[in-house]
Protein backbone atom coordinates (compact mmCIF):
# COMPACT_ATOMS: atom_id res chain seq x y z
CA UNK A 1 0.00 0.00 0.00
CA UNK A 2 1.19 3.48 -0.45
CA UNK A 3 0.29 5.08 2.84
CA UNK A 4 3.48 2.81 4.14
CA UNK A 5 6.32 -0.26 3.98
CA UNK A 6 7.76 1.66 0.74
CA UNK A 7 10.76 0.49 -0.54
CA UNK A 8 13.20 2.44 -3.24
CA UNK A 9 14.78 5.47 -4.52
CA UNK A 10 12.23 8.83 -4.73
CA UNK A 11 12.20 11.24 -7.50
CA UNK A 12 11.36 14.70 -5.82
CA UNK A 13 12.95 18.24 -6.08
CA UNK A 14 14.41 19.55 -3.72
CA UNK A 15 15.28 23.18 -2.88
CA UNK A 16 18.08 23.05 -0.41
CA UNK A 17 19.62 26.29 0.08
CA UNK A 18 23.36 26.26 2.16
CA UNK A 19 24.20 29.52 2.57
CA UNK A 20 28.18 30.17 3.98
CA UNK A 21 28.83 33.69 5.91
CA UNK A 22 30.46 34.46 1.99
CA UNK A 23 26.80 34.07 0.51
CA UNK A 24 27.62 30.39 -1.78
CA UNK A 25 25.96 29.57 -4.21
CA UNK A 26 22.25 28.53 -3.94
CA UNK A 27 22.26 24.44 -4.16
CA UNK A 28 19.62 22.33 -5.99
CA UNK A 29 19.32 18.77 -6.55
CA UNK A 30 17.16 15.96 -8.02
CA UNK A 31 17.13 12.91 -6.31
CA UNK A 32 16.41 10.24 -9.01
CA UNK A 33 16.08 6.85 -9.19
CA UNK A 34 18.74 3.88 -10.17
CA UNK A 35 16.62 2.74 -13.01
CA UNK A 36 16.50 6.62 -15.16
CA UNK A 37 20.49 6.39 -14.71
CA UNK A 38 22.44 6.18 -17.84
CA UNK A 39 24.74 3.21 -18.54
CA UNK A 40 28.25 5.14 -17.88
CA UNK A 41 26.40 6.29 -14.34
CA UNK A 42 25.79 3.26 -13.22
CA UNK A 43 29.14 1.32 -14.62
CA UNK A 44 31.15 3.81 -12.21
CA UNK A 45 28.91 3.21 -9.51
CA UNK A 46 29.46 -0.25 -9.79
CA UNK A 47 33.38 0.23 -9.66
CA UNK A 48 33.53 2.38 -7.21
CA UNK A 49 31.83 -0.26 -4.14
CA UNK A 50 31.39 -3.72 -6.27
CA UNK A 51 28.16 -5.19 -4.88
CA UNK A 52 27.13 -2.47 -2.51
CA UNK A 53 23.77 -1.11 -1.84
CA UNK A 54 22.75 1.54 -3.44
CA UNK A 55 20.57 3.71 -0.51
CA UNK A 56 20.35 7.24 -2.71
CA UNK A 57 21.13 8.85 -5.39
CA UNK A 58 21.15 12.75 -5.95
CA UNK A 59 21.87 15.24 -8.64
CA UNK A 60 23.34 18.29 -9.19
CA UNK A 61 21.42 20.53 -10.53
CA UNK A 62 22.76 24.27 -9.69
CA UNK A 63 25.51 24.79 -7.18
CA UNK A 64 29.12 24.26 -7.35
CA UNK A 65 28.91 21.28 -9.59
CA UNK A 66 26.13 21.01 -11.96
CA UNK A 67 25.86 17.63 -12.78
CA UNK A 68 27.45 15.55 -10.59
CA UNK A 69 25.80 12.49 -8.66
CA UNK A 70 26.39 11.91 -5.31
CA UNK A 71 25.31 8.54 -4.56
CA UNK A 72 25.14 6.53 -0.59
CA UNK A 73 26.04 3.10 -0.55
CA UNK A 74 26.02 0.73 2.15
CA UNK A 75 28.50 -2.17 1.50
CA UNK A 76 29.01 -4.49 4.59
CA UNK A 77 28.64 -2.95 7.43
CA UNK A 78 29.52 0.27 6.54
CA UNK A 79 28.25 3.08 4.44
CA UNK A 80 30.01 5.49 2.00
CA UNK A 81 29.26 8.60 -0.14
CA UNK A 82 30.53 8.49 -3.31
CA UNK A 83 30.55 11.64 -6.16
CA UNK A 84 30.67 10.94 -9.44
CA UNK A 85 31.12 13.14 -12.49
CA UNK A 86 28.17 13.32 -15.72
CA UNK A 87 30.93 11.82 -17.75
CA UNK A 88 30.80 8.73 -15.42
CA UNK A 89 34.40 9.60 -13.70
CA UNK A 90 34.43 8.61 -9.76
CA UNK A 91 35.66 11.86 -8.26
CA UNK A 92 35.67 10.63 -4.97
CA UNK A 93 34.58 7.41 -2.15
CA UNK A 94 34.41 8.59 1.26
CA UNK A 95 33.33 6.75 4.18
CA UNK A 96 30.61 8.57 6.46
CA UNK A 97 29.42 6.19 8.92
CA UNK A 98 29.32 2.47 9.57
CA UNK A 99 25.81 0.83 9.00
CA UNK A 100 25.77 0.10 12.17
CA UNK A 101 26.27 3.12 13.97
CA UNK A 102 23.65 4.47 11.56
CA UNK A 103 21.09 1.94 12.67
CA UNK A 104 21.92 2.36 15.97
CA UNK A 105 21.34 6.31 15.68
CA UNK A 106 18.16 5.47 14.20
CA UNK A 107 16.75 3.24 16.77
CA UNK A 108 17.61 5.59 19.58
CA UNK A 109 15.62 8.18 18.00
CA UNK A 110 12.62 9.47 19.52
CA UNK A 111 8.67 8.80 18.12
CA UNK A 112 5.87 10.06 19.56
CA UNK A 113 3.46 7.58 19.86
CA UNK A 114 0.92 8.86 22.61
CA UNK A 115 -1.40 11.38 20.69
CA UNK A 116 -4.06 12.30 23.39
CA UNK A 117 -6.74 11.03 21.41
CA UNK A 118 -8.67 10.78 24.25
CA UNK A 119 -9.28 14.09 23.85
CA UNK A 120 -10.22 13.89 20.31
CA UNK A 121 -13.66 14.67 18.83
CA UNK A 122 -13.42 12.19 15.57
CA UNK A 123 -15.07 12.50 12.47
CA UNK A 124 -15.05 10.58 9.01
CA UNK A 125 -15.11 13.44 7.03
CA UNK A 126 -12.90 16.66 7.10
CA UNK A 127 -9.18 17.28 5.52
CA UNK A 128 -6.12 18.86 6.61
CA UNK A 129 -3.57 20.74 4.10
CA UNK A 130 -2.19 18.03 3.60
CA UNK A 131 -4.94 15.06 3.94
CA UNK A 132 -8.41 14.50 3.04
CA UNK A 133 -10.98 12.38 3.78
CA UNK A 134 -13.78 14.15 1.23
CA UNK A 135 -15.78 11.39 -0.19
CA UNK A 136 -15.29 11.06 -3.99
CA UNK A 137 -11.55 12.65 -3.90
CA UNK A 138 -9.12 10.64 -6.00
CA UNK A 139 -5.26 10.78 -6.72
CA UNK A 140 -3.87 8.89 -9.13
CA UNK A 141 -0.34 8.28 -9.66
CA UNK A 142 1.96 6.42 -12.25
CA UNK A 143 5.75 5.32 -12.97
CA UNK A 144 6.49 3.39 -15.97
CA UNK A 145 5.59 -0.37 -15.05
CA UNK A 146 3.15 1.03 -11.74
CA UNK A 147 -0.04 2.90 -11.40
CA UNK A 148 -1.65 3.11 -7.99
CA UNK A 149 -5.26 5.05 -7.58
CA UNK A 150 -6.23 6.41 -4.08
CA UNK A 151 -10.06 6.68 -3.79
CA UNK A 152 -11.89 8.42 -0.84
CA UNK A 153 -14.85 6.22 -0.51
CA UNK A 154 -18.66 7.18 0.43
CA UNK A 155 -18.50 4.02 3.15
CA UNK A 156 -17.28 4.13 6.26
CA UNK A 157 -16.11 1.61 9.27
CA UNK A 158 -16.50 1.18 12.71
CA UNK A 159 -13.03 0.55 14.31
CA UNK A 160 -13.90 -0.17 17.99
CA UNK A 161 -15.90 3.27 19.03
CA UNK A 162 -14.44 5.16 16.07
CA UNK A 163 -16.79 5.97 12.84
CA UNK A 164 -13.95 5.89 10.14
CA UNK A 165 -13.53 6.65 6.54
CA UNK A 166 -12.73 3.86 4.06
CA UNK A 167 -9.67 5.18 1.52
CA UNK A 168 -9.33 1.91 -1.08
CA UNK A 169 -6.07 2.09 -2.83
CA UNK A 170 -5.74 -0.03 -6.15
CA UNK A 171 -2.06 -1.03 -7.24
CA UNK A 172 -1.47 -2.14 -10.70
CA UNK A 173 1.94 -3.57 -11.44
CA UNK A 174 2.94 -4.06 -15.15
CA UNK A 175 -0.88 -3.51 -16.05
CA UNK A 176 -2.19 -6.41 -14.15
CA UNK A 177 -3.89 -5.66 -10.44
CA UNK A 178 -1.64 -6.74 -7.54
CA UNK A 179 -3.19 -4.93 -4.25
CA UNK A 180 -6.66 -3.70 -3.26
CA UNK A 181 -6.15 -2.07 0.23
CA UNK A 182 -9.00 -0.11 2.32
CA UNK A 183 -7.41 1.58 4.64
CA UNK A 184 -9.25 3.28 7.54
CA UNK A 185 -8.99 6.76 9.06
CA UNK A 186 -10.76 9.84 11.02
CA UNK A 187 -9.40 13.50 11.89
CA UNK A 188 -9.61 14.69 14.99
CA UNK A 189 -11.85 18.04 14.90
CA UNK A 190 -10.12 19.69 17.92
CA UNK A 191 -6.61 19.56 16.19
CA UNK A 192 -7.21 18.17 12.61
CA UNK A 193 -4.92 15.30 12.86
CA UNK A 194 -5.72 12.86 10.71
CA UNK A 195 -5.28 9.05 12.71
CA UNK A 196 -4.75 6.07 10.93
CA UNK A 197 -7.10 3.19 12.66
CA UNK A 198 -6.08 -0.11 10.21
CA UNK A 199 -6.46 -1.91 6.82
CA UNK A 200 -7.53 -4.58 5.07
CA UNK A 201 -5.17 -5.99 2.15
CA UNK A 202 -6.25 -8.15 -0.56
CA UNK A 203 -3.00 -9.10 -2.89
CA UNK A 204 -3.53 -10.35 -6.10
CA UNK A 205 -2.28 -12.64 -8.56
CA UNK A 206 -3.43 -13.76 -11.64
CA UNK A 207 -6.55 -11.90 -10.95
CA UNK A 208 -7.15 -13.92 -7.99
CA UNK A 209 -6.50 -13.13 -3.86
CA UNK A 210 -3.64 -15.00 -2.80
CA UNK A 211 -2.73 -13.58 0.36
CA UNK A 212 -4.13 -10.67 3.08
CA UNK A 213 0.01 -9.06 4.04
CA UNK A 214 0.15 -6.26 6.23
CA UNK A 215 -3.71 -5.99 7.78
CA UNK A 216 -4.36 -4.61 11.65
CA UNK A 217 -7.14 -2.90 13.11
CA UNK A 218 -6.12 -0.63 16.31
CA UNK A 219 -9.20 -2.29 18.40
CA UNK A 220 -7.18 -5.23 18.21
CA UNK A 221 -4.55 -6.51 21.26
CA UNK A 222 -1.38 -4.39 21.53
CA UNK A 223 -2.57 -1.89 18.90
CA UNK A 224 -3.48 2.11 18.48
CA UNK A 225 -4.04 4.14 15.51
CA UNK A 226 -1.60 6.53 14.56
CA UNK A 227 -1.25 9.75 13.26
CA UNK A 228 -0.95 9.54 9.28
CA UNK A 229 -0.61 13.27 8.56
CA UNK A 230 -0.85 15.56 11.94
CA UNK A 231 -2.77 18.90 11.39
CA UNK A 232 0.34 20.88 12.30
CA UNK A 233 3.58 20.41 10.25
CA UNK A 234 6.69 20.69 12.87
CA UNK A 235 9.77 20.52 10.87
CA UNK A 236 11.57 16.98 12.23
CA UNK A 237 8.94 16.02 14.50
CA UNK A 238 8.43 12.29 14.33
CA UNK A 239 5.54 10.29 14.77
CA UNK A 240 3.98 6.33 14.68
CA UNK A 241 1.52 5.97 11.99
CA UNK A 242 0.55 2.70 12.85
CA UNK A 243 1.06 0.62 16.17
CA UNK A 244 0.79 -3.01 15.70
CA UNK A 245 2.56 -5.88 16.10
CA UNK A 246 3.13 -6.40 12.77
CA UNK A 247 3.03 -2.82 11.51
CA UNK A 248 5.24 -0.42 13.25
CA UNK A 249 5.57 2.66 10.44
CA UNK A 250 6.45 5.73 11.57
CA UNK A 251 7.41 9.37 9.71
CA UNK A 252 9.66 12.14 10.38
CA UNK A 253 9.19 15.59 8.54
CA UNK A 254 12.37 16.36 7.21
CA UNK A 255 11.57 19.47 4.55
CA UNK A 256 8.58 21.76 4.14
CA UNK A 257 9.74 23.96 1.46
CA UNK A 258 9.89 21.29 -1.40
CA UNK A 259 9.01 22.39 -4.72
CA UNK A 260 7.93 19.42 -7.47
CA UNK A 261 6.89 19.02 -11.03
CA UNK A 262 4.57 15.96 -11.80
CA UNK A 263 2.83 15.51 -14.89
CA UNK A 264 -0.07 16.88 -13.01
CA UNK A 265 1.94 20.31 -12.40
CA UNK A 266 4.50 22.16 -9.97
CA UNK A 267 3.61 22.22 -6.51
CA UNK A 268 5.09 24.59 -4.06
CA UNK A 269 5.60 24.53 -0.01
CA UNK A 270 5.35 21.24 0.06
CA UNK A 271 6.62 18.75 2.90
CA UNK A 272 8.84 15.84 2.12
CA UNK A 273 8.78 12.78 4.59
CA UNK A 274 10.88 10.12 5.40
CA UNK A 275 9.48 7.00 6.25
CA UNK A 276 10.62 3.73 8.45
CA UNK A 277 9.59 1.23 10.23
CA UNK A 278 10.48 -0.60 13.74
CA UNK A 279 10.04 -3.48 12.35
CA UNK A 280 13.30 -3.33 9.80
CA UNK A 281 15.39 -0.01 10.73
CA UNK A 282 17.35 -0.19 7.40
CA UNK A 283 14.05 -0.22 4.95
CA UNK A 284 13.84 3.91 4.41
CA UNK A 285 11.27 5.76 1.59
CA UNK A 286 10.18 9.06 0.94
CA UNK A 287 7.27 10.75 -0.17
CA UNK A 288 5.92 14.64 -0.76
CA UNK A 289 2.74 16.06 -0.22
CA UNK A 290 1.67 19.04 -2.01
CA UNK A 291 -0.96 21.65 0.26
CA UNK A 292 -4.74 21.14 -0.87
CA UNK A 293 -4.10 17.99 -2.65
CA UNK A 294 -2.28 15.61 -0.73
CA UNK A 295 0.69 12.84 -1.54
CA UNK A 296 1.81 13.65 -5.18
CA UNK A 297 4.78 11.30 -4.94
CA UNK A 298 5.87 8.09 -3.84
CA UNK A 299 8.95 6.30 -5.01
CA UNK A 300 9.19 6.33 -8.89
CA UNK A 301 4.97 7.33 -8.96
CA UNK A 302 3.89 10.97 -9.42
CA UNK A 303 0.50 12.45 -9.34
CA UNK A 304 -0.76 12.42 -12.70
CA UNK A 305 -4.22 13.63 -12.09
CA UNK A 306 -6.59 14.19 -9.54
CA UNK A 307 -10.20 14.64 -9.03
CA UNK A 308 -11.97 17.18 -6.85
CA UNK A 309 -14.39 15.72 -3.59
CA UNK A 310 -18.04 16.23 -4.11
CA UNK A 311 -19.63 19.06 -2.84
CA UNK A 312 -20.89 18.13 0.95
CA UNK A 313 -22.82 20.06 3.49
CA UNK A 314 -21.65 20.05 6.73
CA UNK A 315 -23.81 20.79 9.81
CA UNK A 316 -22.66 22.82 12.84
CA UNK A 317 -21.78 19.79 14.95
CA UNK A 318 -19.37 18.49 12.36
CA UNK A 319 -17.57 21.41 13.18
CA UNK A 320 -14.26 22.03 15.22
CA UNK A 321 -15.61 23.97 18.33
CA UNK A 322 -13.55 27.32 17.71
CA UNK A 323 -14.99 27.22 13.81
CA UNK A 324 -18.75 26.65 15.54
CA UNK A 325 -18.29 29.44 17.78
CA UNK A 326 -17.39 32.13 15.22
CA UNK A 327 -19.68 31.17 12.77
CA UNK A 328 -22.74 31.76 15.07
CA UNK A 329 -20.91 34.69 16.58
CA UNK A 330 -20.70 36.44 13.00
CA UNK A 331 -24.04 35.25 11.58
CA UNK A 332 -25.33 37.37 14.76
CA UNK A 333 -28.68 35.52 15.17
CA UNK A 334 -29.51 34.95 11.39
CA UNK A 335 -30.56 31.72 9.76
CA UNK A 336 -27.68 29.01 9.02
CA UNK A 337 -28.54 27.62 5.97
CA UNK A 338 -25.73 25.44 4.60
CA UNK A 339 -22.21 24.89 5.76
CA UNK A 340 -19.03 23.59 2.81
CA UNK A 341 -15.68 23.24 3.41
CA UNK A 342 -13.68 24.67 0.63
CA UNK A 343 -9.52 25.26 -0.46
CA UNK A 344 -8.75 28.42 -2.07
CA UNK A 345 -5.05 28.92 -3.00
CA UNK A 346 -3.57 26.01 -0.70
CA UNK A 347 -5.95 27.45 2.18
CA UNK A 348 -8.64 25.68 4.11
CA UNK A 349 -11.64 27.30 4.99
CA UNK A 350 -15.48 26.63 6.32
CA UNK A 351 -17.73 28.41 4.44
CA UNK A 352 -21.38 28.84 6.25
CA UNK A 353 -24.55 30.63 4.10
CA UNK A 354 -26.52 32.60 6.24
CA UNK A 355 -29.72 34.39 6.14
CA UNK A 356 -30.62 37.41 8.11
CA UNK A 357 -32.44 40.62 7.76
CA UNK A 358 -33.60 39.78 3.90
CA UNK A 359 -30.05 39.12 2.74
CA UNK A 360 -27.90 36.40 2.29
CA UNK A 361 -24.23 36.28 2.67
CA UNK A 362 -21.50 33.39 3.76
CA UNK A 363 -19.33 33.94 6.77
CA UNK A 364 -15.65 32.61 6.24
CA UNK A 365 -14.02 30.95 8.69
CA UNK A 366 -10.14 29.46 9.06
CA UNK A 367 -9.71 25.92 10.56
CA UNK A 368 -8.43 27.14 14.02
CA UNK A 369 -11.40 29.01 14.19
CA UNK A 370 -10.71 32.96 12.74
CA UNK A 371 -13.14 35.14 11.39
CA UNK A 372 -11.96 35.84 7.48
CA UNK A 373 -14.92 37.95 6.42
CA UNK A 374 -17.99 37.39 4.34
CA UNK A 375 -18.77 37.32 0.52
CA UNK A 376 -21.50 37.29 -1.61
CA UNK A 377 -24.06 39.34 0.36
CA UNK A 378 -27.91 39.40 -1.71
CA UNK A 379 -30.99 39.88 -1.43
CA UNK A 380 -32.69 36.80 -0.21
CA UNK A 381 -35.44 36.89 -2.00
CA UNK A 382 -33.82 37.55 -5.18
CA UNK A 383 -31.67 34.63 -4.45
CA UNK A 384 -34.89 32.23 -4.13
CA UNK A 385 -36.06 33.92 -7.82
CA UNK A 386 -32.98 32.86 -9.48
CA UNK A 387 -32.95 29.33 -7.82
CA UNK A 388 -36.51 29.01 -9.19
CA UNK A 389 -35.89 29.82 -12.64
CA UNK A 390 -32.63 27.41 -12.56
CA UNK A 391 -35.12 24.74 -11.51
CA UNK A 392 -37.60 25.59 -14.21
CA UNK A 393 -34.75 25.46 -16.62
CA UNK A 394 -33.51 22.05 -15.72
Amino acid sequence: MRWTNCKGVAVTILLCGMFSAEAAAQEKKVTVPASELSAVIKKAIEKALPGGKVLKIEKEVEGEDPGQYDVEIRSGAKLYEVEISPQGEVIEVKETTSGEEDSEREQTKKWTESFGQENCTFSSVGRNRFFSLEPGYQLVLESSSEKVVITVLEQTKKIGNVETRIIEEQEEKNGKLAEVSRNFFAICKEHGDVFYFGEEVDDYKDGKIVAHSGAWRADEANSKAGIIMPGTILLGARHYQEIAPNAMDRAEIISDDVTMETPAGIFKNCIRVEETTGLDPDEKCYKTYAPGVGLIQDEDLLLTRYTKAKEQSLSLKDLPRAVRATIKKHAAGGKITEIEKDTVNGTIRYEAEVVRDGKVFDVLVSTKGKYLGTEKEEDAQGDQDKKDDEDEDS
